[in-house]
Protein backbone atom coordinates (compact mmCIF):
# COMPACT_ATOMS: atom_id res chain seq x y z
CA UNK A 1 0.00 0.00 0.00
CA UNK A 2 2.72 2.17 0.97
CA UNK A 3 4.29 1.09 -2.34
CA UNK A 4 1.47 2.19 -4.44
CA UNK A 5 1.35 5.14 -3.01
CA UNK A 6 4.75 6.61 -3.73
CA UNK A 7 4.54 5.12 -7.13
CA UNK A 8 1.69 8.16 -7.65
CA UNK A 9 3.85 10.72 -5.74
CA UNK A 10 6.81 10.75 -7.74
CA UNK A 11 4.92 11.74 -11.19
CA UNK A 12 3.17 14.41 -9.15
CA UNK A 13 5.70 15.78 -8.13
CA UNK A 14 7.67 15.64 -11.08
CA UNK A 15 4.69 17.40 -12.57
CA UNK A 16 5.03 20.35 -10.10
CA UNK A 17 8.87 21.06 -10.51
CA UNK A 18 8.35 21.08 -14.23
CA UNK A 19 5.42 23.64 -14.03
CA UNK A 20 7.46 25.79 -11.88
CA UNK A 21 10.71 24.76 -14.38
CA UNK A 22 8.36 25.94 -17.20
CA UNK A 23 6.93 29.19 -15.73
CA UNK A 24 10.12 30.60 -14.86
CA UNK A 25 11.43 29.66 -17.81
CA UNK A 26 8.37 31.96 -19.14
CA UNK A 27 9.12 34.87 -16.88
CA UNK A 28 12.17 35.14 -18.09
CA UNK A 29 11.50 34.72 -21.65
CA UNK A 30 8.68 37.20 -21.19
CA UNK A 31 10.86 39.69 -19.69
CA UNK A 32 13.89 39.65 -22.11
CA UNK A 33 10.97 40.34 -24.61
CA UNK A 34 10.13 43.42 -22.89
CA UNK A 35 13.29 44.68 -22.78
CA UNK A 36 13.83 43.81 -26.47
CA UNK A 37 10.86 45.46 -27.50
CA UNK A 38 11.47 48.44 -24.97
CA UNK A 39 14.88 49.13 -26.61
CA UNK A 40 13.77 48.76 -30.16
CA UNK A 41 11.07 51.71 -29.41
CA UNK A 42 13.57 53.78 -27.80
CA UNK A 43 15.58 53.24 -31.31
CA UNK A 44 13.01 54.11 -33.32
CA UNK A 45 12.16 57.18 -31.21
CA UNK A 46 15.48 58.62 -31.52
CA UNK A 47 16.06 57.83 -35.50
CA UNK A 48 12.38 59.80 -35.89
CA UNK A 49 13.93 62.41 -33.80
CA UNK A 50 17.35 62.20 -35.90
CA UNK A 51 14.71 62.52 -38.66
CA UNK A 52 13.16 65.34 -37.82
CA UNK A 53 16.16 67.49 -36.78
CA UNK A 54 17.79 66.65 -40.69
CA UNK A 55 15.01 67.60 -42.57
CA UNK A 56 13.56 70.53 -40.08
CA UNK A 57 14.53 74.10 -41.92
CA UNK A 58 17.31 75.41 -39.99
CA UNK A 59 17.06 78.19 -37.67
CA UNK A 60 16.46 81.92 -39.39
CA UNK A 61 19.39 84.54 -38.65
CA UNK A 62 17.48 87.40 -36.77
CA UNK A 63 17.42 90.46 -39.61
CA UNK A 64 18.50 93.47 -38.37
CA UNK A 65 17.14 96.20 -40.63
CA UNK A 66 17.45 99.50 -40.10
CA UNK A 67 19.86 98.99 -36.64
CA UNK A 68 22.53 101.29 -35.94
CA UNK A 69 25.85 99.67 -36.88
CA UNK A 70 26.57 100.46 -33.17
CA UNK A 71 24.06 98.43 -31.84
CA UNK A 72 24.29 95.44 -34.19
CA UNK A 73 28.29 95.50 -33.19
CA UNK A 74 27.66 95.31 -29.48
CA UNK A 75 24.36 92.55 -29.88
CA UNK A 76 26.96 89.98 -32.13
CA UNK A 77 29.90 91.03 -29.82
CA UNK A 78 32.33 91.82 -32.52
CA UNK A 79 35.27 93.71 -31.16
CA UNK A 80 35.53 95.66 -34.57
CA UNK A 81 34.23 98.96 -34.37
CA UNK A 82 33.34 101.71 -37.23
CA UNK A 83 36.20 104.49 -37.38
CA UNK A 84 35.39 107.33 -35.01
CA UNK A 85 34.97 110.70 -36.88
CA UNK A 86 37.50 112.36 -34.90
CA UNK A 87 40.03 110.21 -35.92
CA UNK A 88 39.47 111.15 -39.90
CA UNK A 89 40.17 114.37 -41.59
CA UNK A 90 36.90 116.26 -42.06
CA UNK A 91 35.07 116.15 -45.15
CA UNK A 92 34.28 119.98 -46.64
CA UNK A 93 31.77 120.40 -49.10
CA UNK A 94 32.74 123.90 -50.42
CA UNK A 95 30.60 126.62 -52.25
CA UNK A 96 31.19 130.08 -53.78
CA UNK A 97 29.09 132.54 -55.42
CA UNK A 98 30.81 135.46 -57.48
CA UNK A 99 29.33 138.65 -59.11
CA UNK A 100 31.30 140.39 -61.61
CA UNK A 101 31.37 143.88 -63.96
CA UNK A 102 32.59 142.75 -67.13
CA UNK A 103 33.64 144.57 -70.88
CA UNK A 104 32.05 141.54 -72.32
CA UNK A 105 29.80 139.11 -71.37
CA UNK A 106 30.43 136.48 -74.53
CA UNK A 107 34.65 137.03 -74.14
CA UNK A 108 34.63 136.84 -70.20
CA UNK A 109 32.56 133.82 -70.21
CA UNK A 110 34.86 131.60 -72.75
CA UNK A 111 37.57 132.91 -70.23
CA UNK A 112 35.99 132.02 -67.30
CA UNK A 113 35.12 128.19 -69.05
CA UNK A 114 39.22 128.19 -69.87
CA UNK A 115 40.14 129.06 -65.95
CA UNK A 116 37.71 126.57 -64.98
CA UNK A 117 39.77 123.96 -67.54
CA UNK A 118 43.53 125.01 -66.54
CA UNK A 119 42.17 124.09 -62.95
CA UNK A 120 41.34 120.48 -63.60
CA UNK A 121 37.37 121.81 -63.27
CA UNK A 122 34.44 122.55 -66.41
CA UNK A 123 31.77 124.51 -66.88
CA UNK A 124 28.49 122.70 -65.76
CA UNK A 125 25.76 125.73 -66.68
CA UNK A 126 25.99 128.42 -68.69
CA UNK A 127 23.26 130.95 -69.75
CA UNK A 128 24.47 134.02 -71.67
CA UNK A 129 21.44 136.22 -72.27
CA UNK A 130 22.45 139.43 -75.54
CA UNK A 131 25.99 138.49 -74.68
CA UNK A 132 27.13 140.09 -77.92
CA UNK A 133 26.14 143.81 -76.87
CA UNK A 134 22.99 144.19 -79.48
CA UNK A 135 20.94 145.19 -76.64
CA UNK A 136 21.63 147.66 -73.63
CA UNK A 137 21.60 144.84 -71.03
CA UNK A 138 23.95 141.66 -71.65
CA UNK A 139 24.26 139.56 -68.70
CA UNK A 140 25.22 135.57 -67.92
CA UNK A 141 25.54 132.89 -65.35
CA UNK A 142 27.81 130.34 -64.62
CA UNK A 143 28.23 127.27 -62.99
CA UNK A 144 31.80 125.81 -63.12
CA UNK A 145 33.01 123.45 -60.55
CA UNK A 146 36.93 122.56 -59.68
CA UNK A 147 38.69 120.54 -57.06
CA UNK A 148 38.34 120.95 -53.73
CA UNK A 149 42.27 121.68 -53.49
CA UNK A 150 42.34 124.01 -56.57
CA UNK A 151 39.18 126.23 -55.54
CA UNK A 152 41.54 128.97 -53.95
CA UNK A 153 43.25 129.30 -56.97
CA UNK A 154 39.83 129.13 -59.28
CA UNK A 155 39.00 131.77 -57.00
CA UNK A 156 41.41 134.20 -57.08
CA UNK A 157 41.53 133.82 -61.30
CA UNK A 158 37.80 134.26 -61.83
CA UNK A 159 37.85 137.24 -59.37
CA UNK A 160 40.64 138.89 -61.93
CA UNK A 161 38.14 138.30 -64.94
CA UNK A 162 36.31 141.11 -64.33
CA UNK A 163 35.80 144.41 -61.74
CA UNK A 164 34.02 141.61 -58.08
CA UNK A 165 30.77 143.72 -57.18
CA UNK A 166 29.71 140.65 -54.93
CA UNK A 167 32.11 137.80 -53.55
CA UNK A 168 30.93 135.09 -50.78
CA UNK A 169 31.76 131.38 -49.57
CA UNK A 170 30.53 128.79 -47.52
CA UNK A 171 31.23 125.45 -46.33
CA UNK A 172 29.43 122.60 -45.27
CA UNK A 173 31.31 119.61 -43.15
CA UNK A 174 29.81 116.50 -43.88
CA UNK A 175 32.75 114.08 -42.28
CA UNK A 176 29.18 112.90 -39.81
CA UNK A 177 26.85 112.59 -42.49
CA UNK A 178 28.96 110.62 -44.38
CA UNK A 179 30.42 108.16 -41.87
CA UNK A 180 26.75 107.62 -40.47
CA UNK A 181 25.67 106.76 -43.88
CA UNK A 182 28.33 104.62 -44.38
CA UNK A 183 27.84 102.80 -41.24
CA UNK A 184 23.99 102.02 -42.37
CA UNK A 185 25.71 100.58 -45.56
CA UNK A 186 27.41 98.07 -43.89
CA UNK A 187 24.73 96.66 -41.94
CA UNK A 188 22.38 97.28 -44.49
CA UNK A 189 24.75 95.32 -46.66
CA UNK A 190 25.62 92.42 -43.45
CA UNK A 191 21.61 92.06 -43.46
CA UNK A 192 21.60 91.70 -47.21
CA UNK A 193 23.99 88.87 -46.93
CA UNK A 194 21.60 86.87 -44.03
CA UNK A 195 18.30 87.27 -46.42
CA UNK A 196 20.26 85.62 -48.89
CA UNK A 197 21.50 82.69 -47.02
CA UNK A 198 18.13 82.02 -45.92
CA UNK A 199 16.98 82.28 -49.50
CA UNK A 200 19.25 79.78 -50.29
CA UNK A 201 17.90 77.14 -47.64
CA UNK A 202 14.95 74.45 -48.38
CA UNK A 203 11.90 76.41 -46.71
CA UNK A 204 8.36 76.76 -47.40
CA UNK A 205 7.13 79.06 -49.82
CA UNK A 206 5.87 81.85 -47.17
CA UNK A 207 9.14 81.74 -45.87
CA UNK A 208 10.86 82.20 -49.07
CA UNK A 209 8.57 85.08 -50.12
CA UNK A 210 8.88 86.80 -46.86
CA UNK A 211 12.63 87.25 -47.23
CA UNK A 212 12.35 88.07 -50.89
CA UNK A 213 9.85 91.21 -49.77
CA UNK A 214 12.63 91.87 -46.94
CA UNK A 215 15.21 91.75 -49.39
CA UNK A 216 13.91 94.37 -51.65
CA UNK A 217 13.05 96.34 -49.11
CA UNK A 218 16.54 96.49 -47.97
CA UNK A 219 17.91 96.93 -51.63
CA UNK A 220 16.01 99.83 -51.91
CA UNK A 221 17.93 101.20 -48.69
CA UNK A 222 21.10 100.36 -49.98
CA UNK A 223 20.48 102.12 -53.40
CA UNK A 224 19.71 105.17 -51.84
CA UNK A 225 22.28 105.03 -49.29
CA UNK A 226 24.85 104.83 -52.07
CA UNK A 227 23.64 107.46 -54.21
CA UNK A 228 23.40 109.74 -51.20
CA UNK A 229 27.31 109.03 -50.04
CA UNK A 230 27.91 109.07 -54.01
CA UNK A 231 26.17 112.90 -53.83
CA UNK A 232 28.03 113.76 -50.81
CA UNK A 233 31.22 112.88 -51.63
CA UNK A 234 31.36 114.42 -55.23
CA UNK A 235 30.18 117.76 -53.23
CA UNK A 236 33.05 117.09 -51.06
CA UNK A 237 35.91 116.21 -53.82
CA UNK A 238 34.63 119.51 -56.14
CA UNK A 239 33.55 122.67 -54.84
CA UNK A 240 31.14 124.35 -56.99
CA UNK A 241 31.10 127.98 -57.78
CA UNK A 242 28.09 130.39 -59.15
CA UNK A 243 28.94 133.31 -61.66
CA UNK A 244 26.93 136.29 -62.07
CA UNK A 245 28.06 138.62 -65.00
CA UNK A 246 26.86 141.76 -66.18
CA UNK A 247 27.91 144.47 -68.30
CA UNK A 248 29.51 147.52 -67.57
CA UNK A 249 27.73 149.27 -69.42
CA UNK A 250 24.41 148.90 -68.29
CA UNK A 251 25.31 148.63 -64.80
CA UNK A 252 27.67 151.56 -64.47
CA UNK A 253 26.00 155.31 -63.70
CA UNK A 254 26.30 157.61 -66.81
CA UNK A 255 26.88 161.40 -65.93
CA UNK A 256 25.07 163.67 -68.78
CA UNK A 257 26.16 166.49 -70.94
CA UNK A 258 25.61 169.67 -71.57
CA UNK A 259 24.59 168.56 -74.98
CA UNK A 260 21.95 165.76 -73.50
CA UNK A 261 20.83 168.18 -71.00
CA UNK A 262 20.15 170.81 -73.57
CA UNK A 263 18.26 167.96 -75.95
CA UNK A 264 16.35 166.69 -73.11
CA UNK A 265 14.95 170.19 -72.02
CA UNK A 266 13.75 171.31 -75.57
CA UNK A 267 11.72 167.63 -75.80
CA UNK A 268 10.18 168.80 -72.67
CA UNK A 269 9.16 171.87 -73.71
CA UNK A 270 7.56 170.43 -77.31
CA UNK A 271 6.40 168.13 -74.75
CA UNK A 272 4.18 171.07 -72.98
CA UNK A 273 4.05 173.30 -75.66
CA UNK A 274 1.86 169.79 -77.17
CA UNK A 275 -0.28 169.11 -73.82
CA UNK A 276 -0.90 173.42 -73.77
CA UNK A 277 -2.34 173.29 -77.42
CA UNK A 278 -4.28 170.01 -76.81
CA UNK A 279 -5.98 171.58 -73.60
CA UNK A 280 -7.07 174.59 -75.89
CA UNK A 281 -8.54 172.30 -78.34
CA UNK A 282 -10.18 170.28 -76.08
CA UNK A 283 -11.73 173.67 -74.36
CA UNK A 284 -13.05 174.93 -77.65
CA UNK A 285 -14.47 171.92 -78.28
CA UNK A 286 -16.38 172.20 -74.69
CA UNK A 287 -17.54 175.25 -75.36
CA UNK A 288 -19.20 174.51 -78.95
CA UNK A 289 -20.46 171.72 -77.28
CA UNK A 290 -22.49 173.42 -74.41
CA UNK A 291 -23.29 177.09 -76.66
CA UNK A 292 -27.29 176.12 -77.29
CA UNK A 293 -27.36 175.59 -73.57
CA UNK A 294 -25.92 178.96 -73.09
CA UNK A 295 -27.87 180.55 -75.29
CA UNK A 296 -31.15 179.20 -74.26
CA UNK A 297 -30.36 180.08 -70.84
CA UNK A 298 -29.48 183.98 -71.84
CA UNK A 299 -32.40 183.96 -73.31
CA UNK A 300 -34.54 183.00 -70.52
CA UNK A 301 -32.20 185.47 -68.37
CA UNK A 302 -33.15 188.30 -70.77
CA UNK A 303 -36.77 188.03 -70.60
CA UNK A 304 -36.93 187.86 -66.91
CA UNK A 305 -35.20 191.27 -66.87
CA UNK A 306 -37.50 192.41 -69.19
CA UNK A 307 -40.37 191.59 -68.00
CA UNK A 308 -39.78 192.83 -64.43
CA UNK A 309 -38.34 196.09 -65.27
CA UNK A 310 -41.53 198.27 -65.39
CA UNK A 311 -42.11 196.73 -62.04
CA UNK A 312 -39.17 198.57 -60.06
CA UNK A 313 -39.68 201.67 -62.12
Amino acid sequence: MIRSTTRFANPLVYGVVATIIVLFVGGLAASHLTVRDGNAVSSMVEKVAVTEDRYAPAPQPKLEMNVPHGERVASQGSTSSAPSSSALAPLIARTAKVSLYVGNVDRTAAMLASIARRNDGDVFSSDISNGDGSTAEPNGTMEVRVPAQRFDAAMNAIARAGTVRERSTSAEDLTGDITDSDARLRNLRSTEADIRRIMARSGSVSQVMDAEMQLSQVREQIETLESDLKDMRTRVAYATIDIDLQAETASAPVSPTAASQIASAWHAALAALGGFTVGIIAFVLWVAVFVPYLLAAALVVWLLVRKLRPAFH
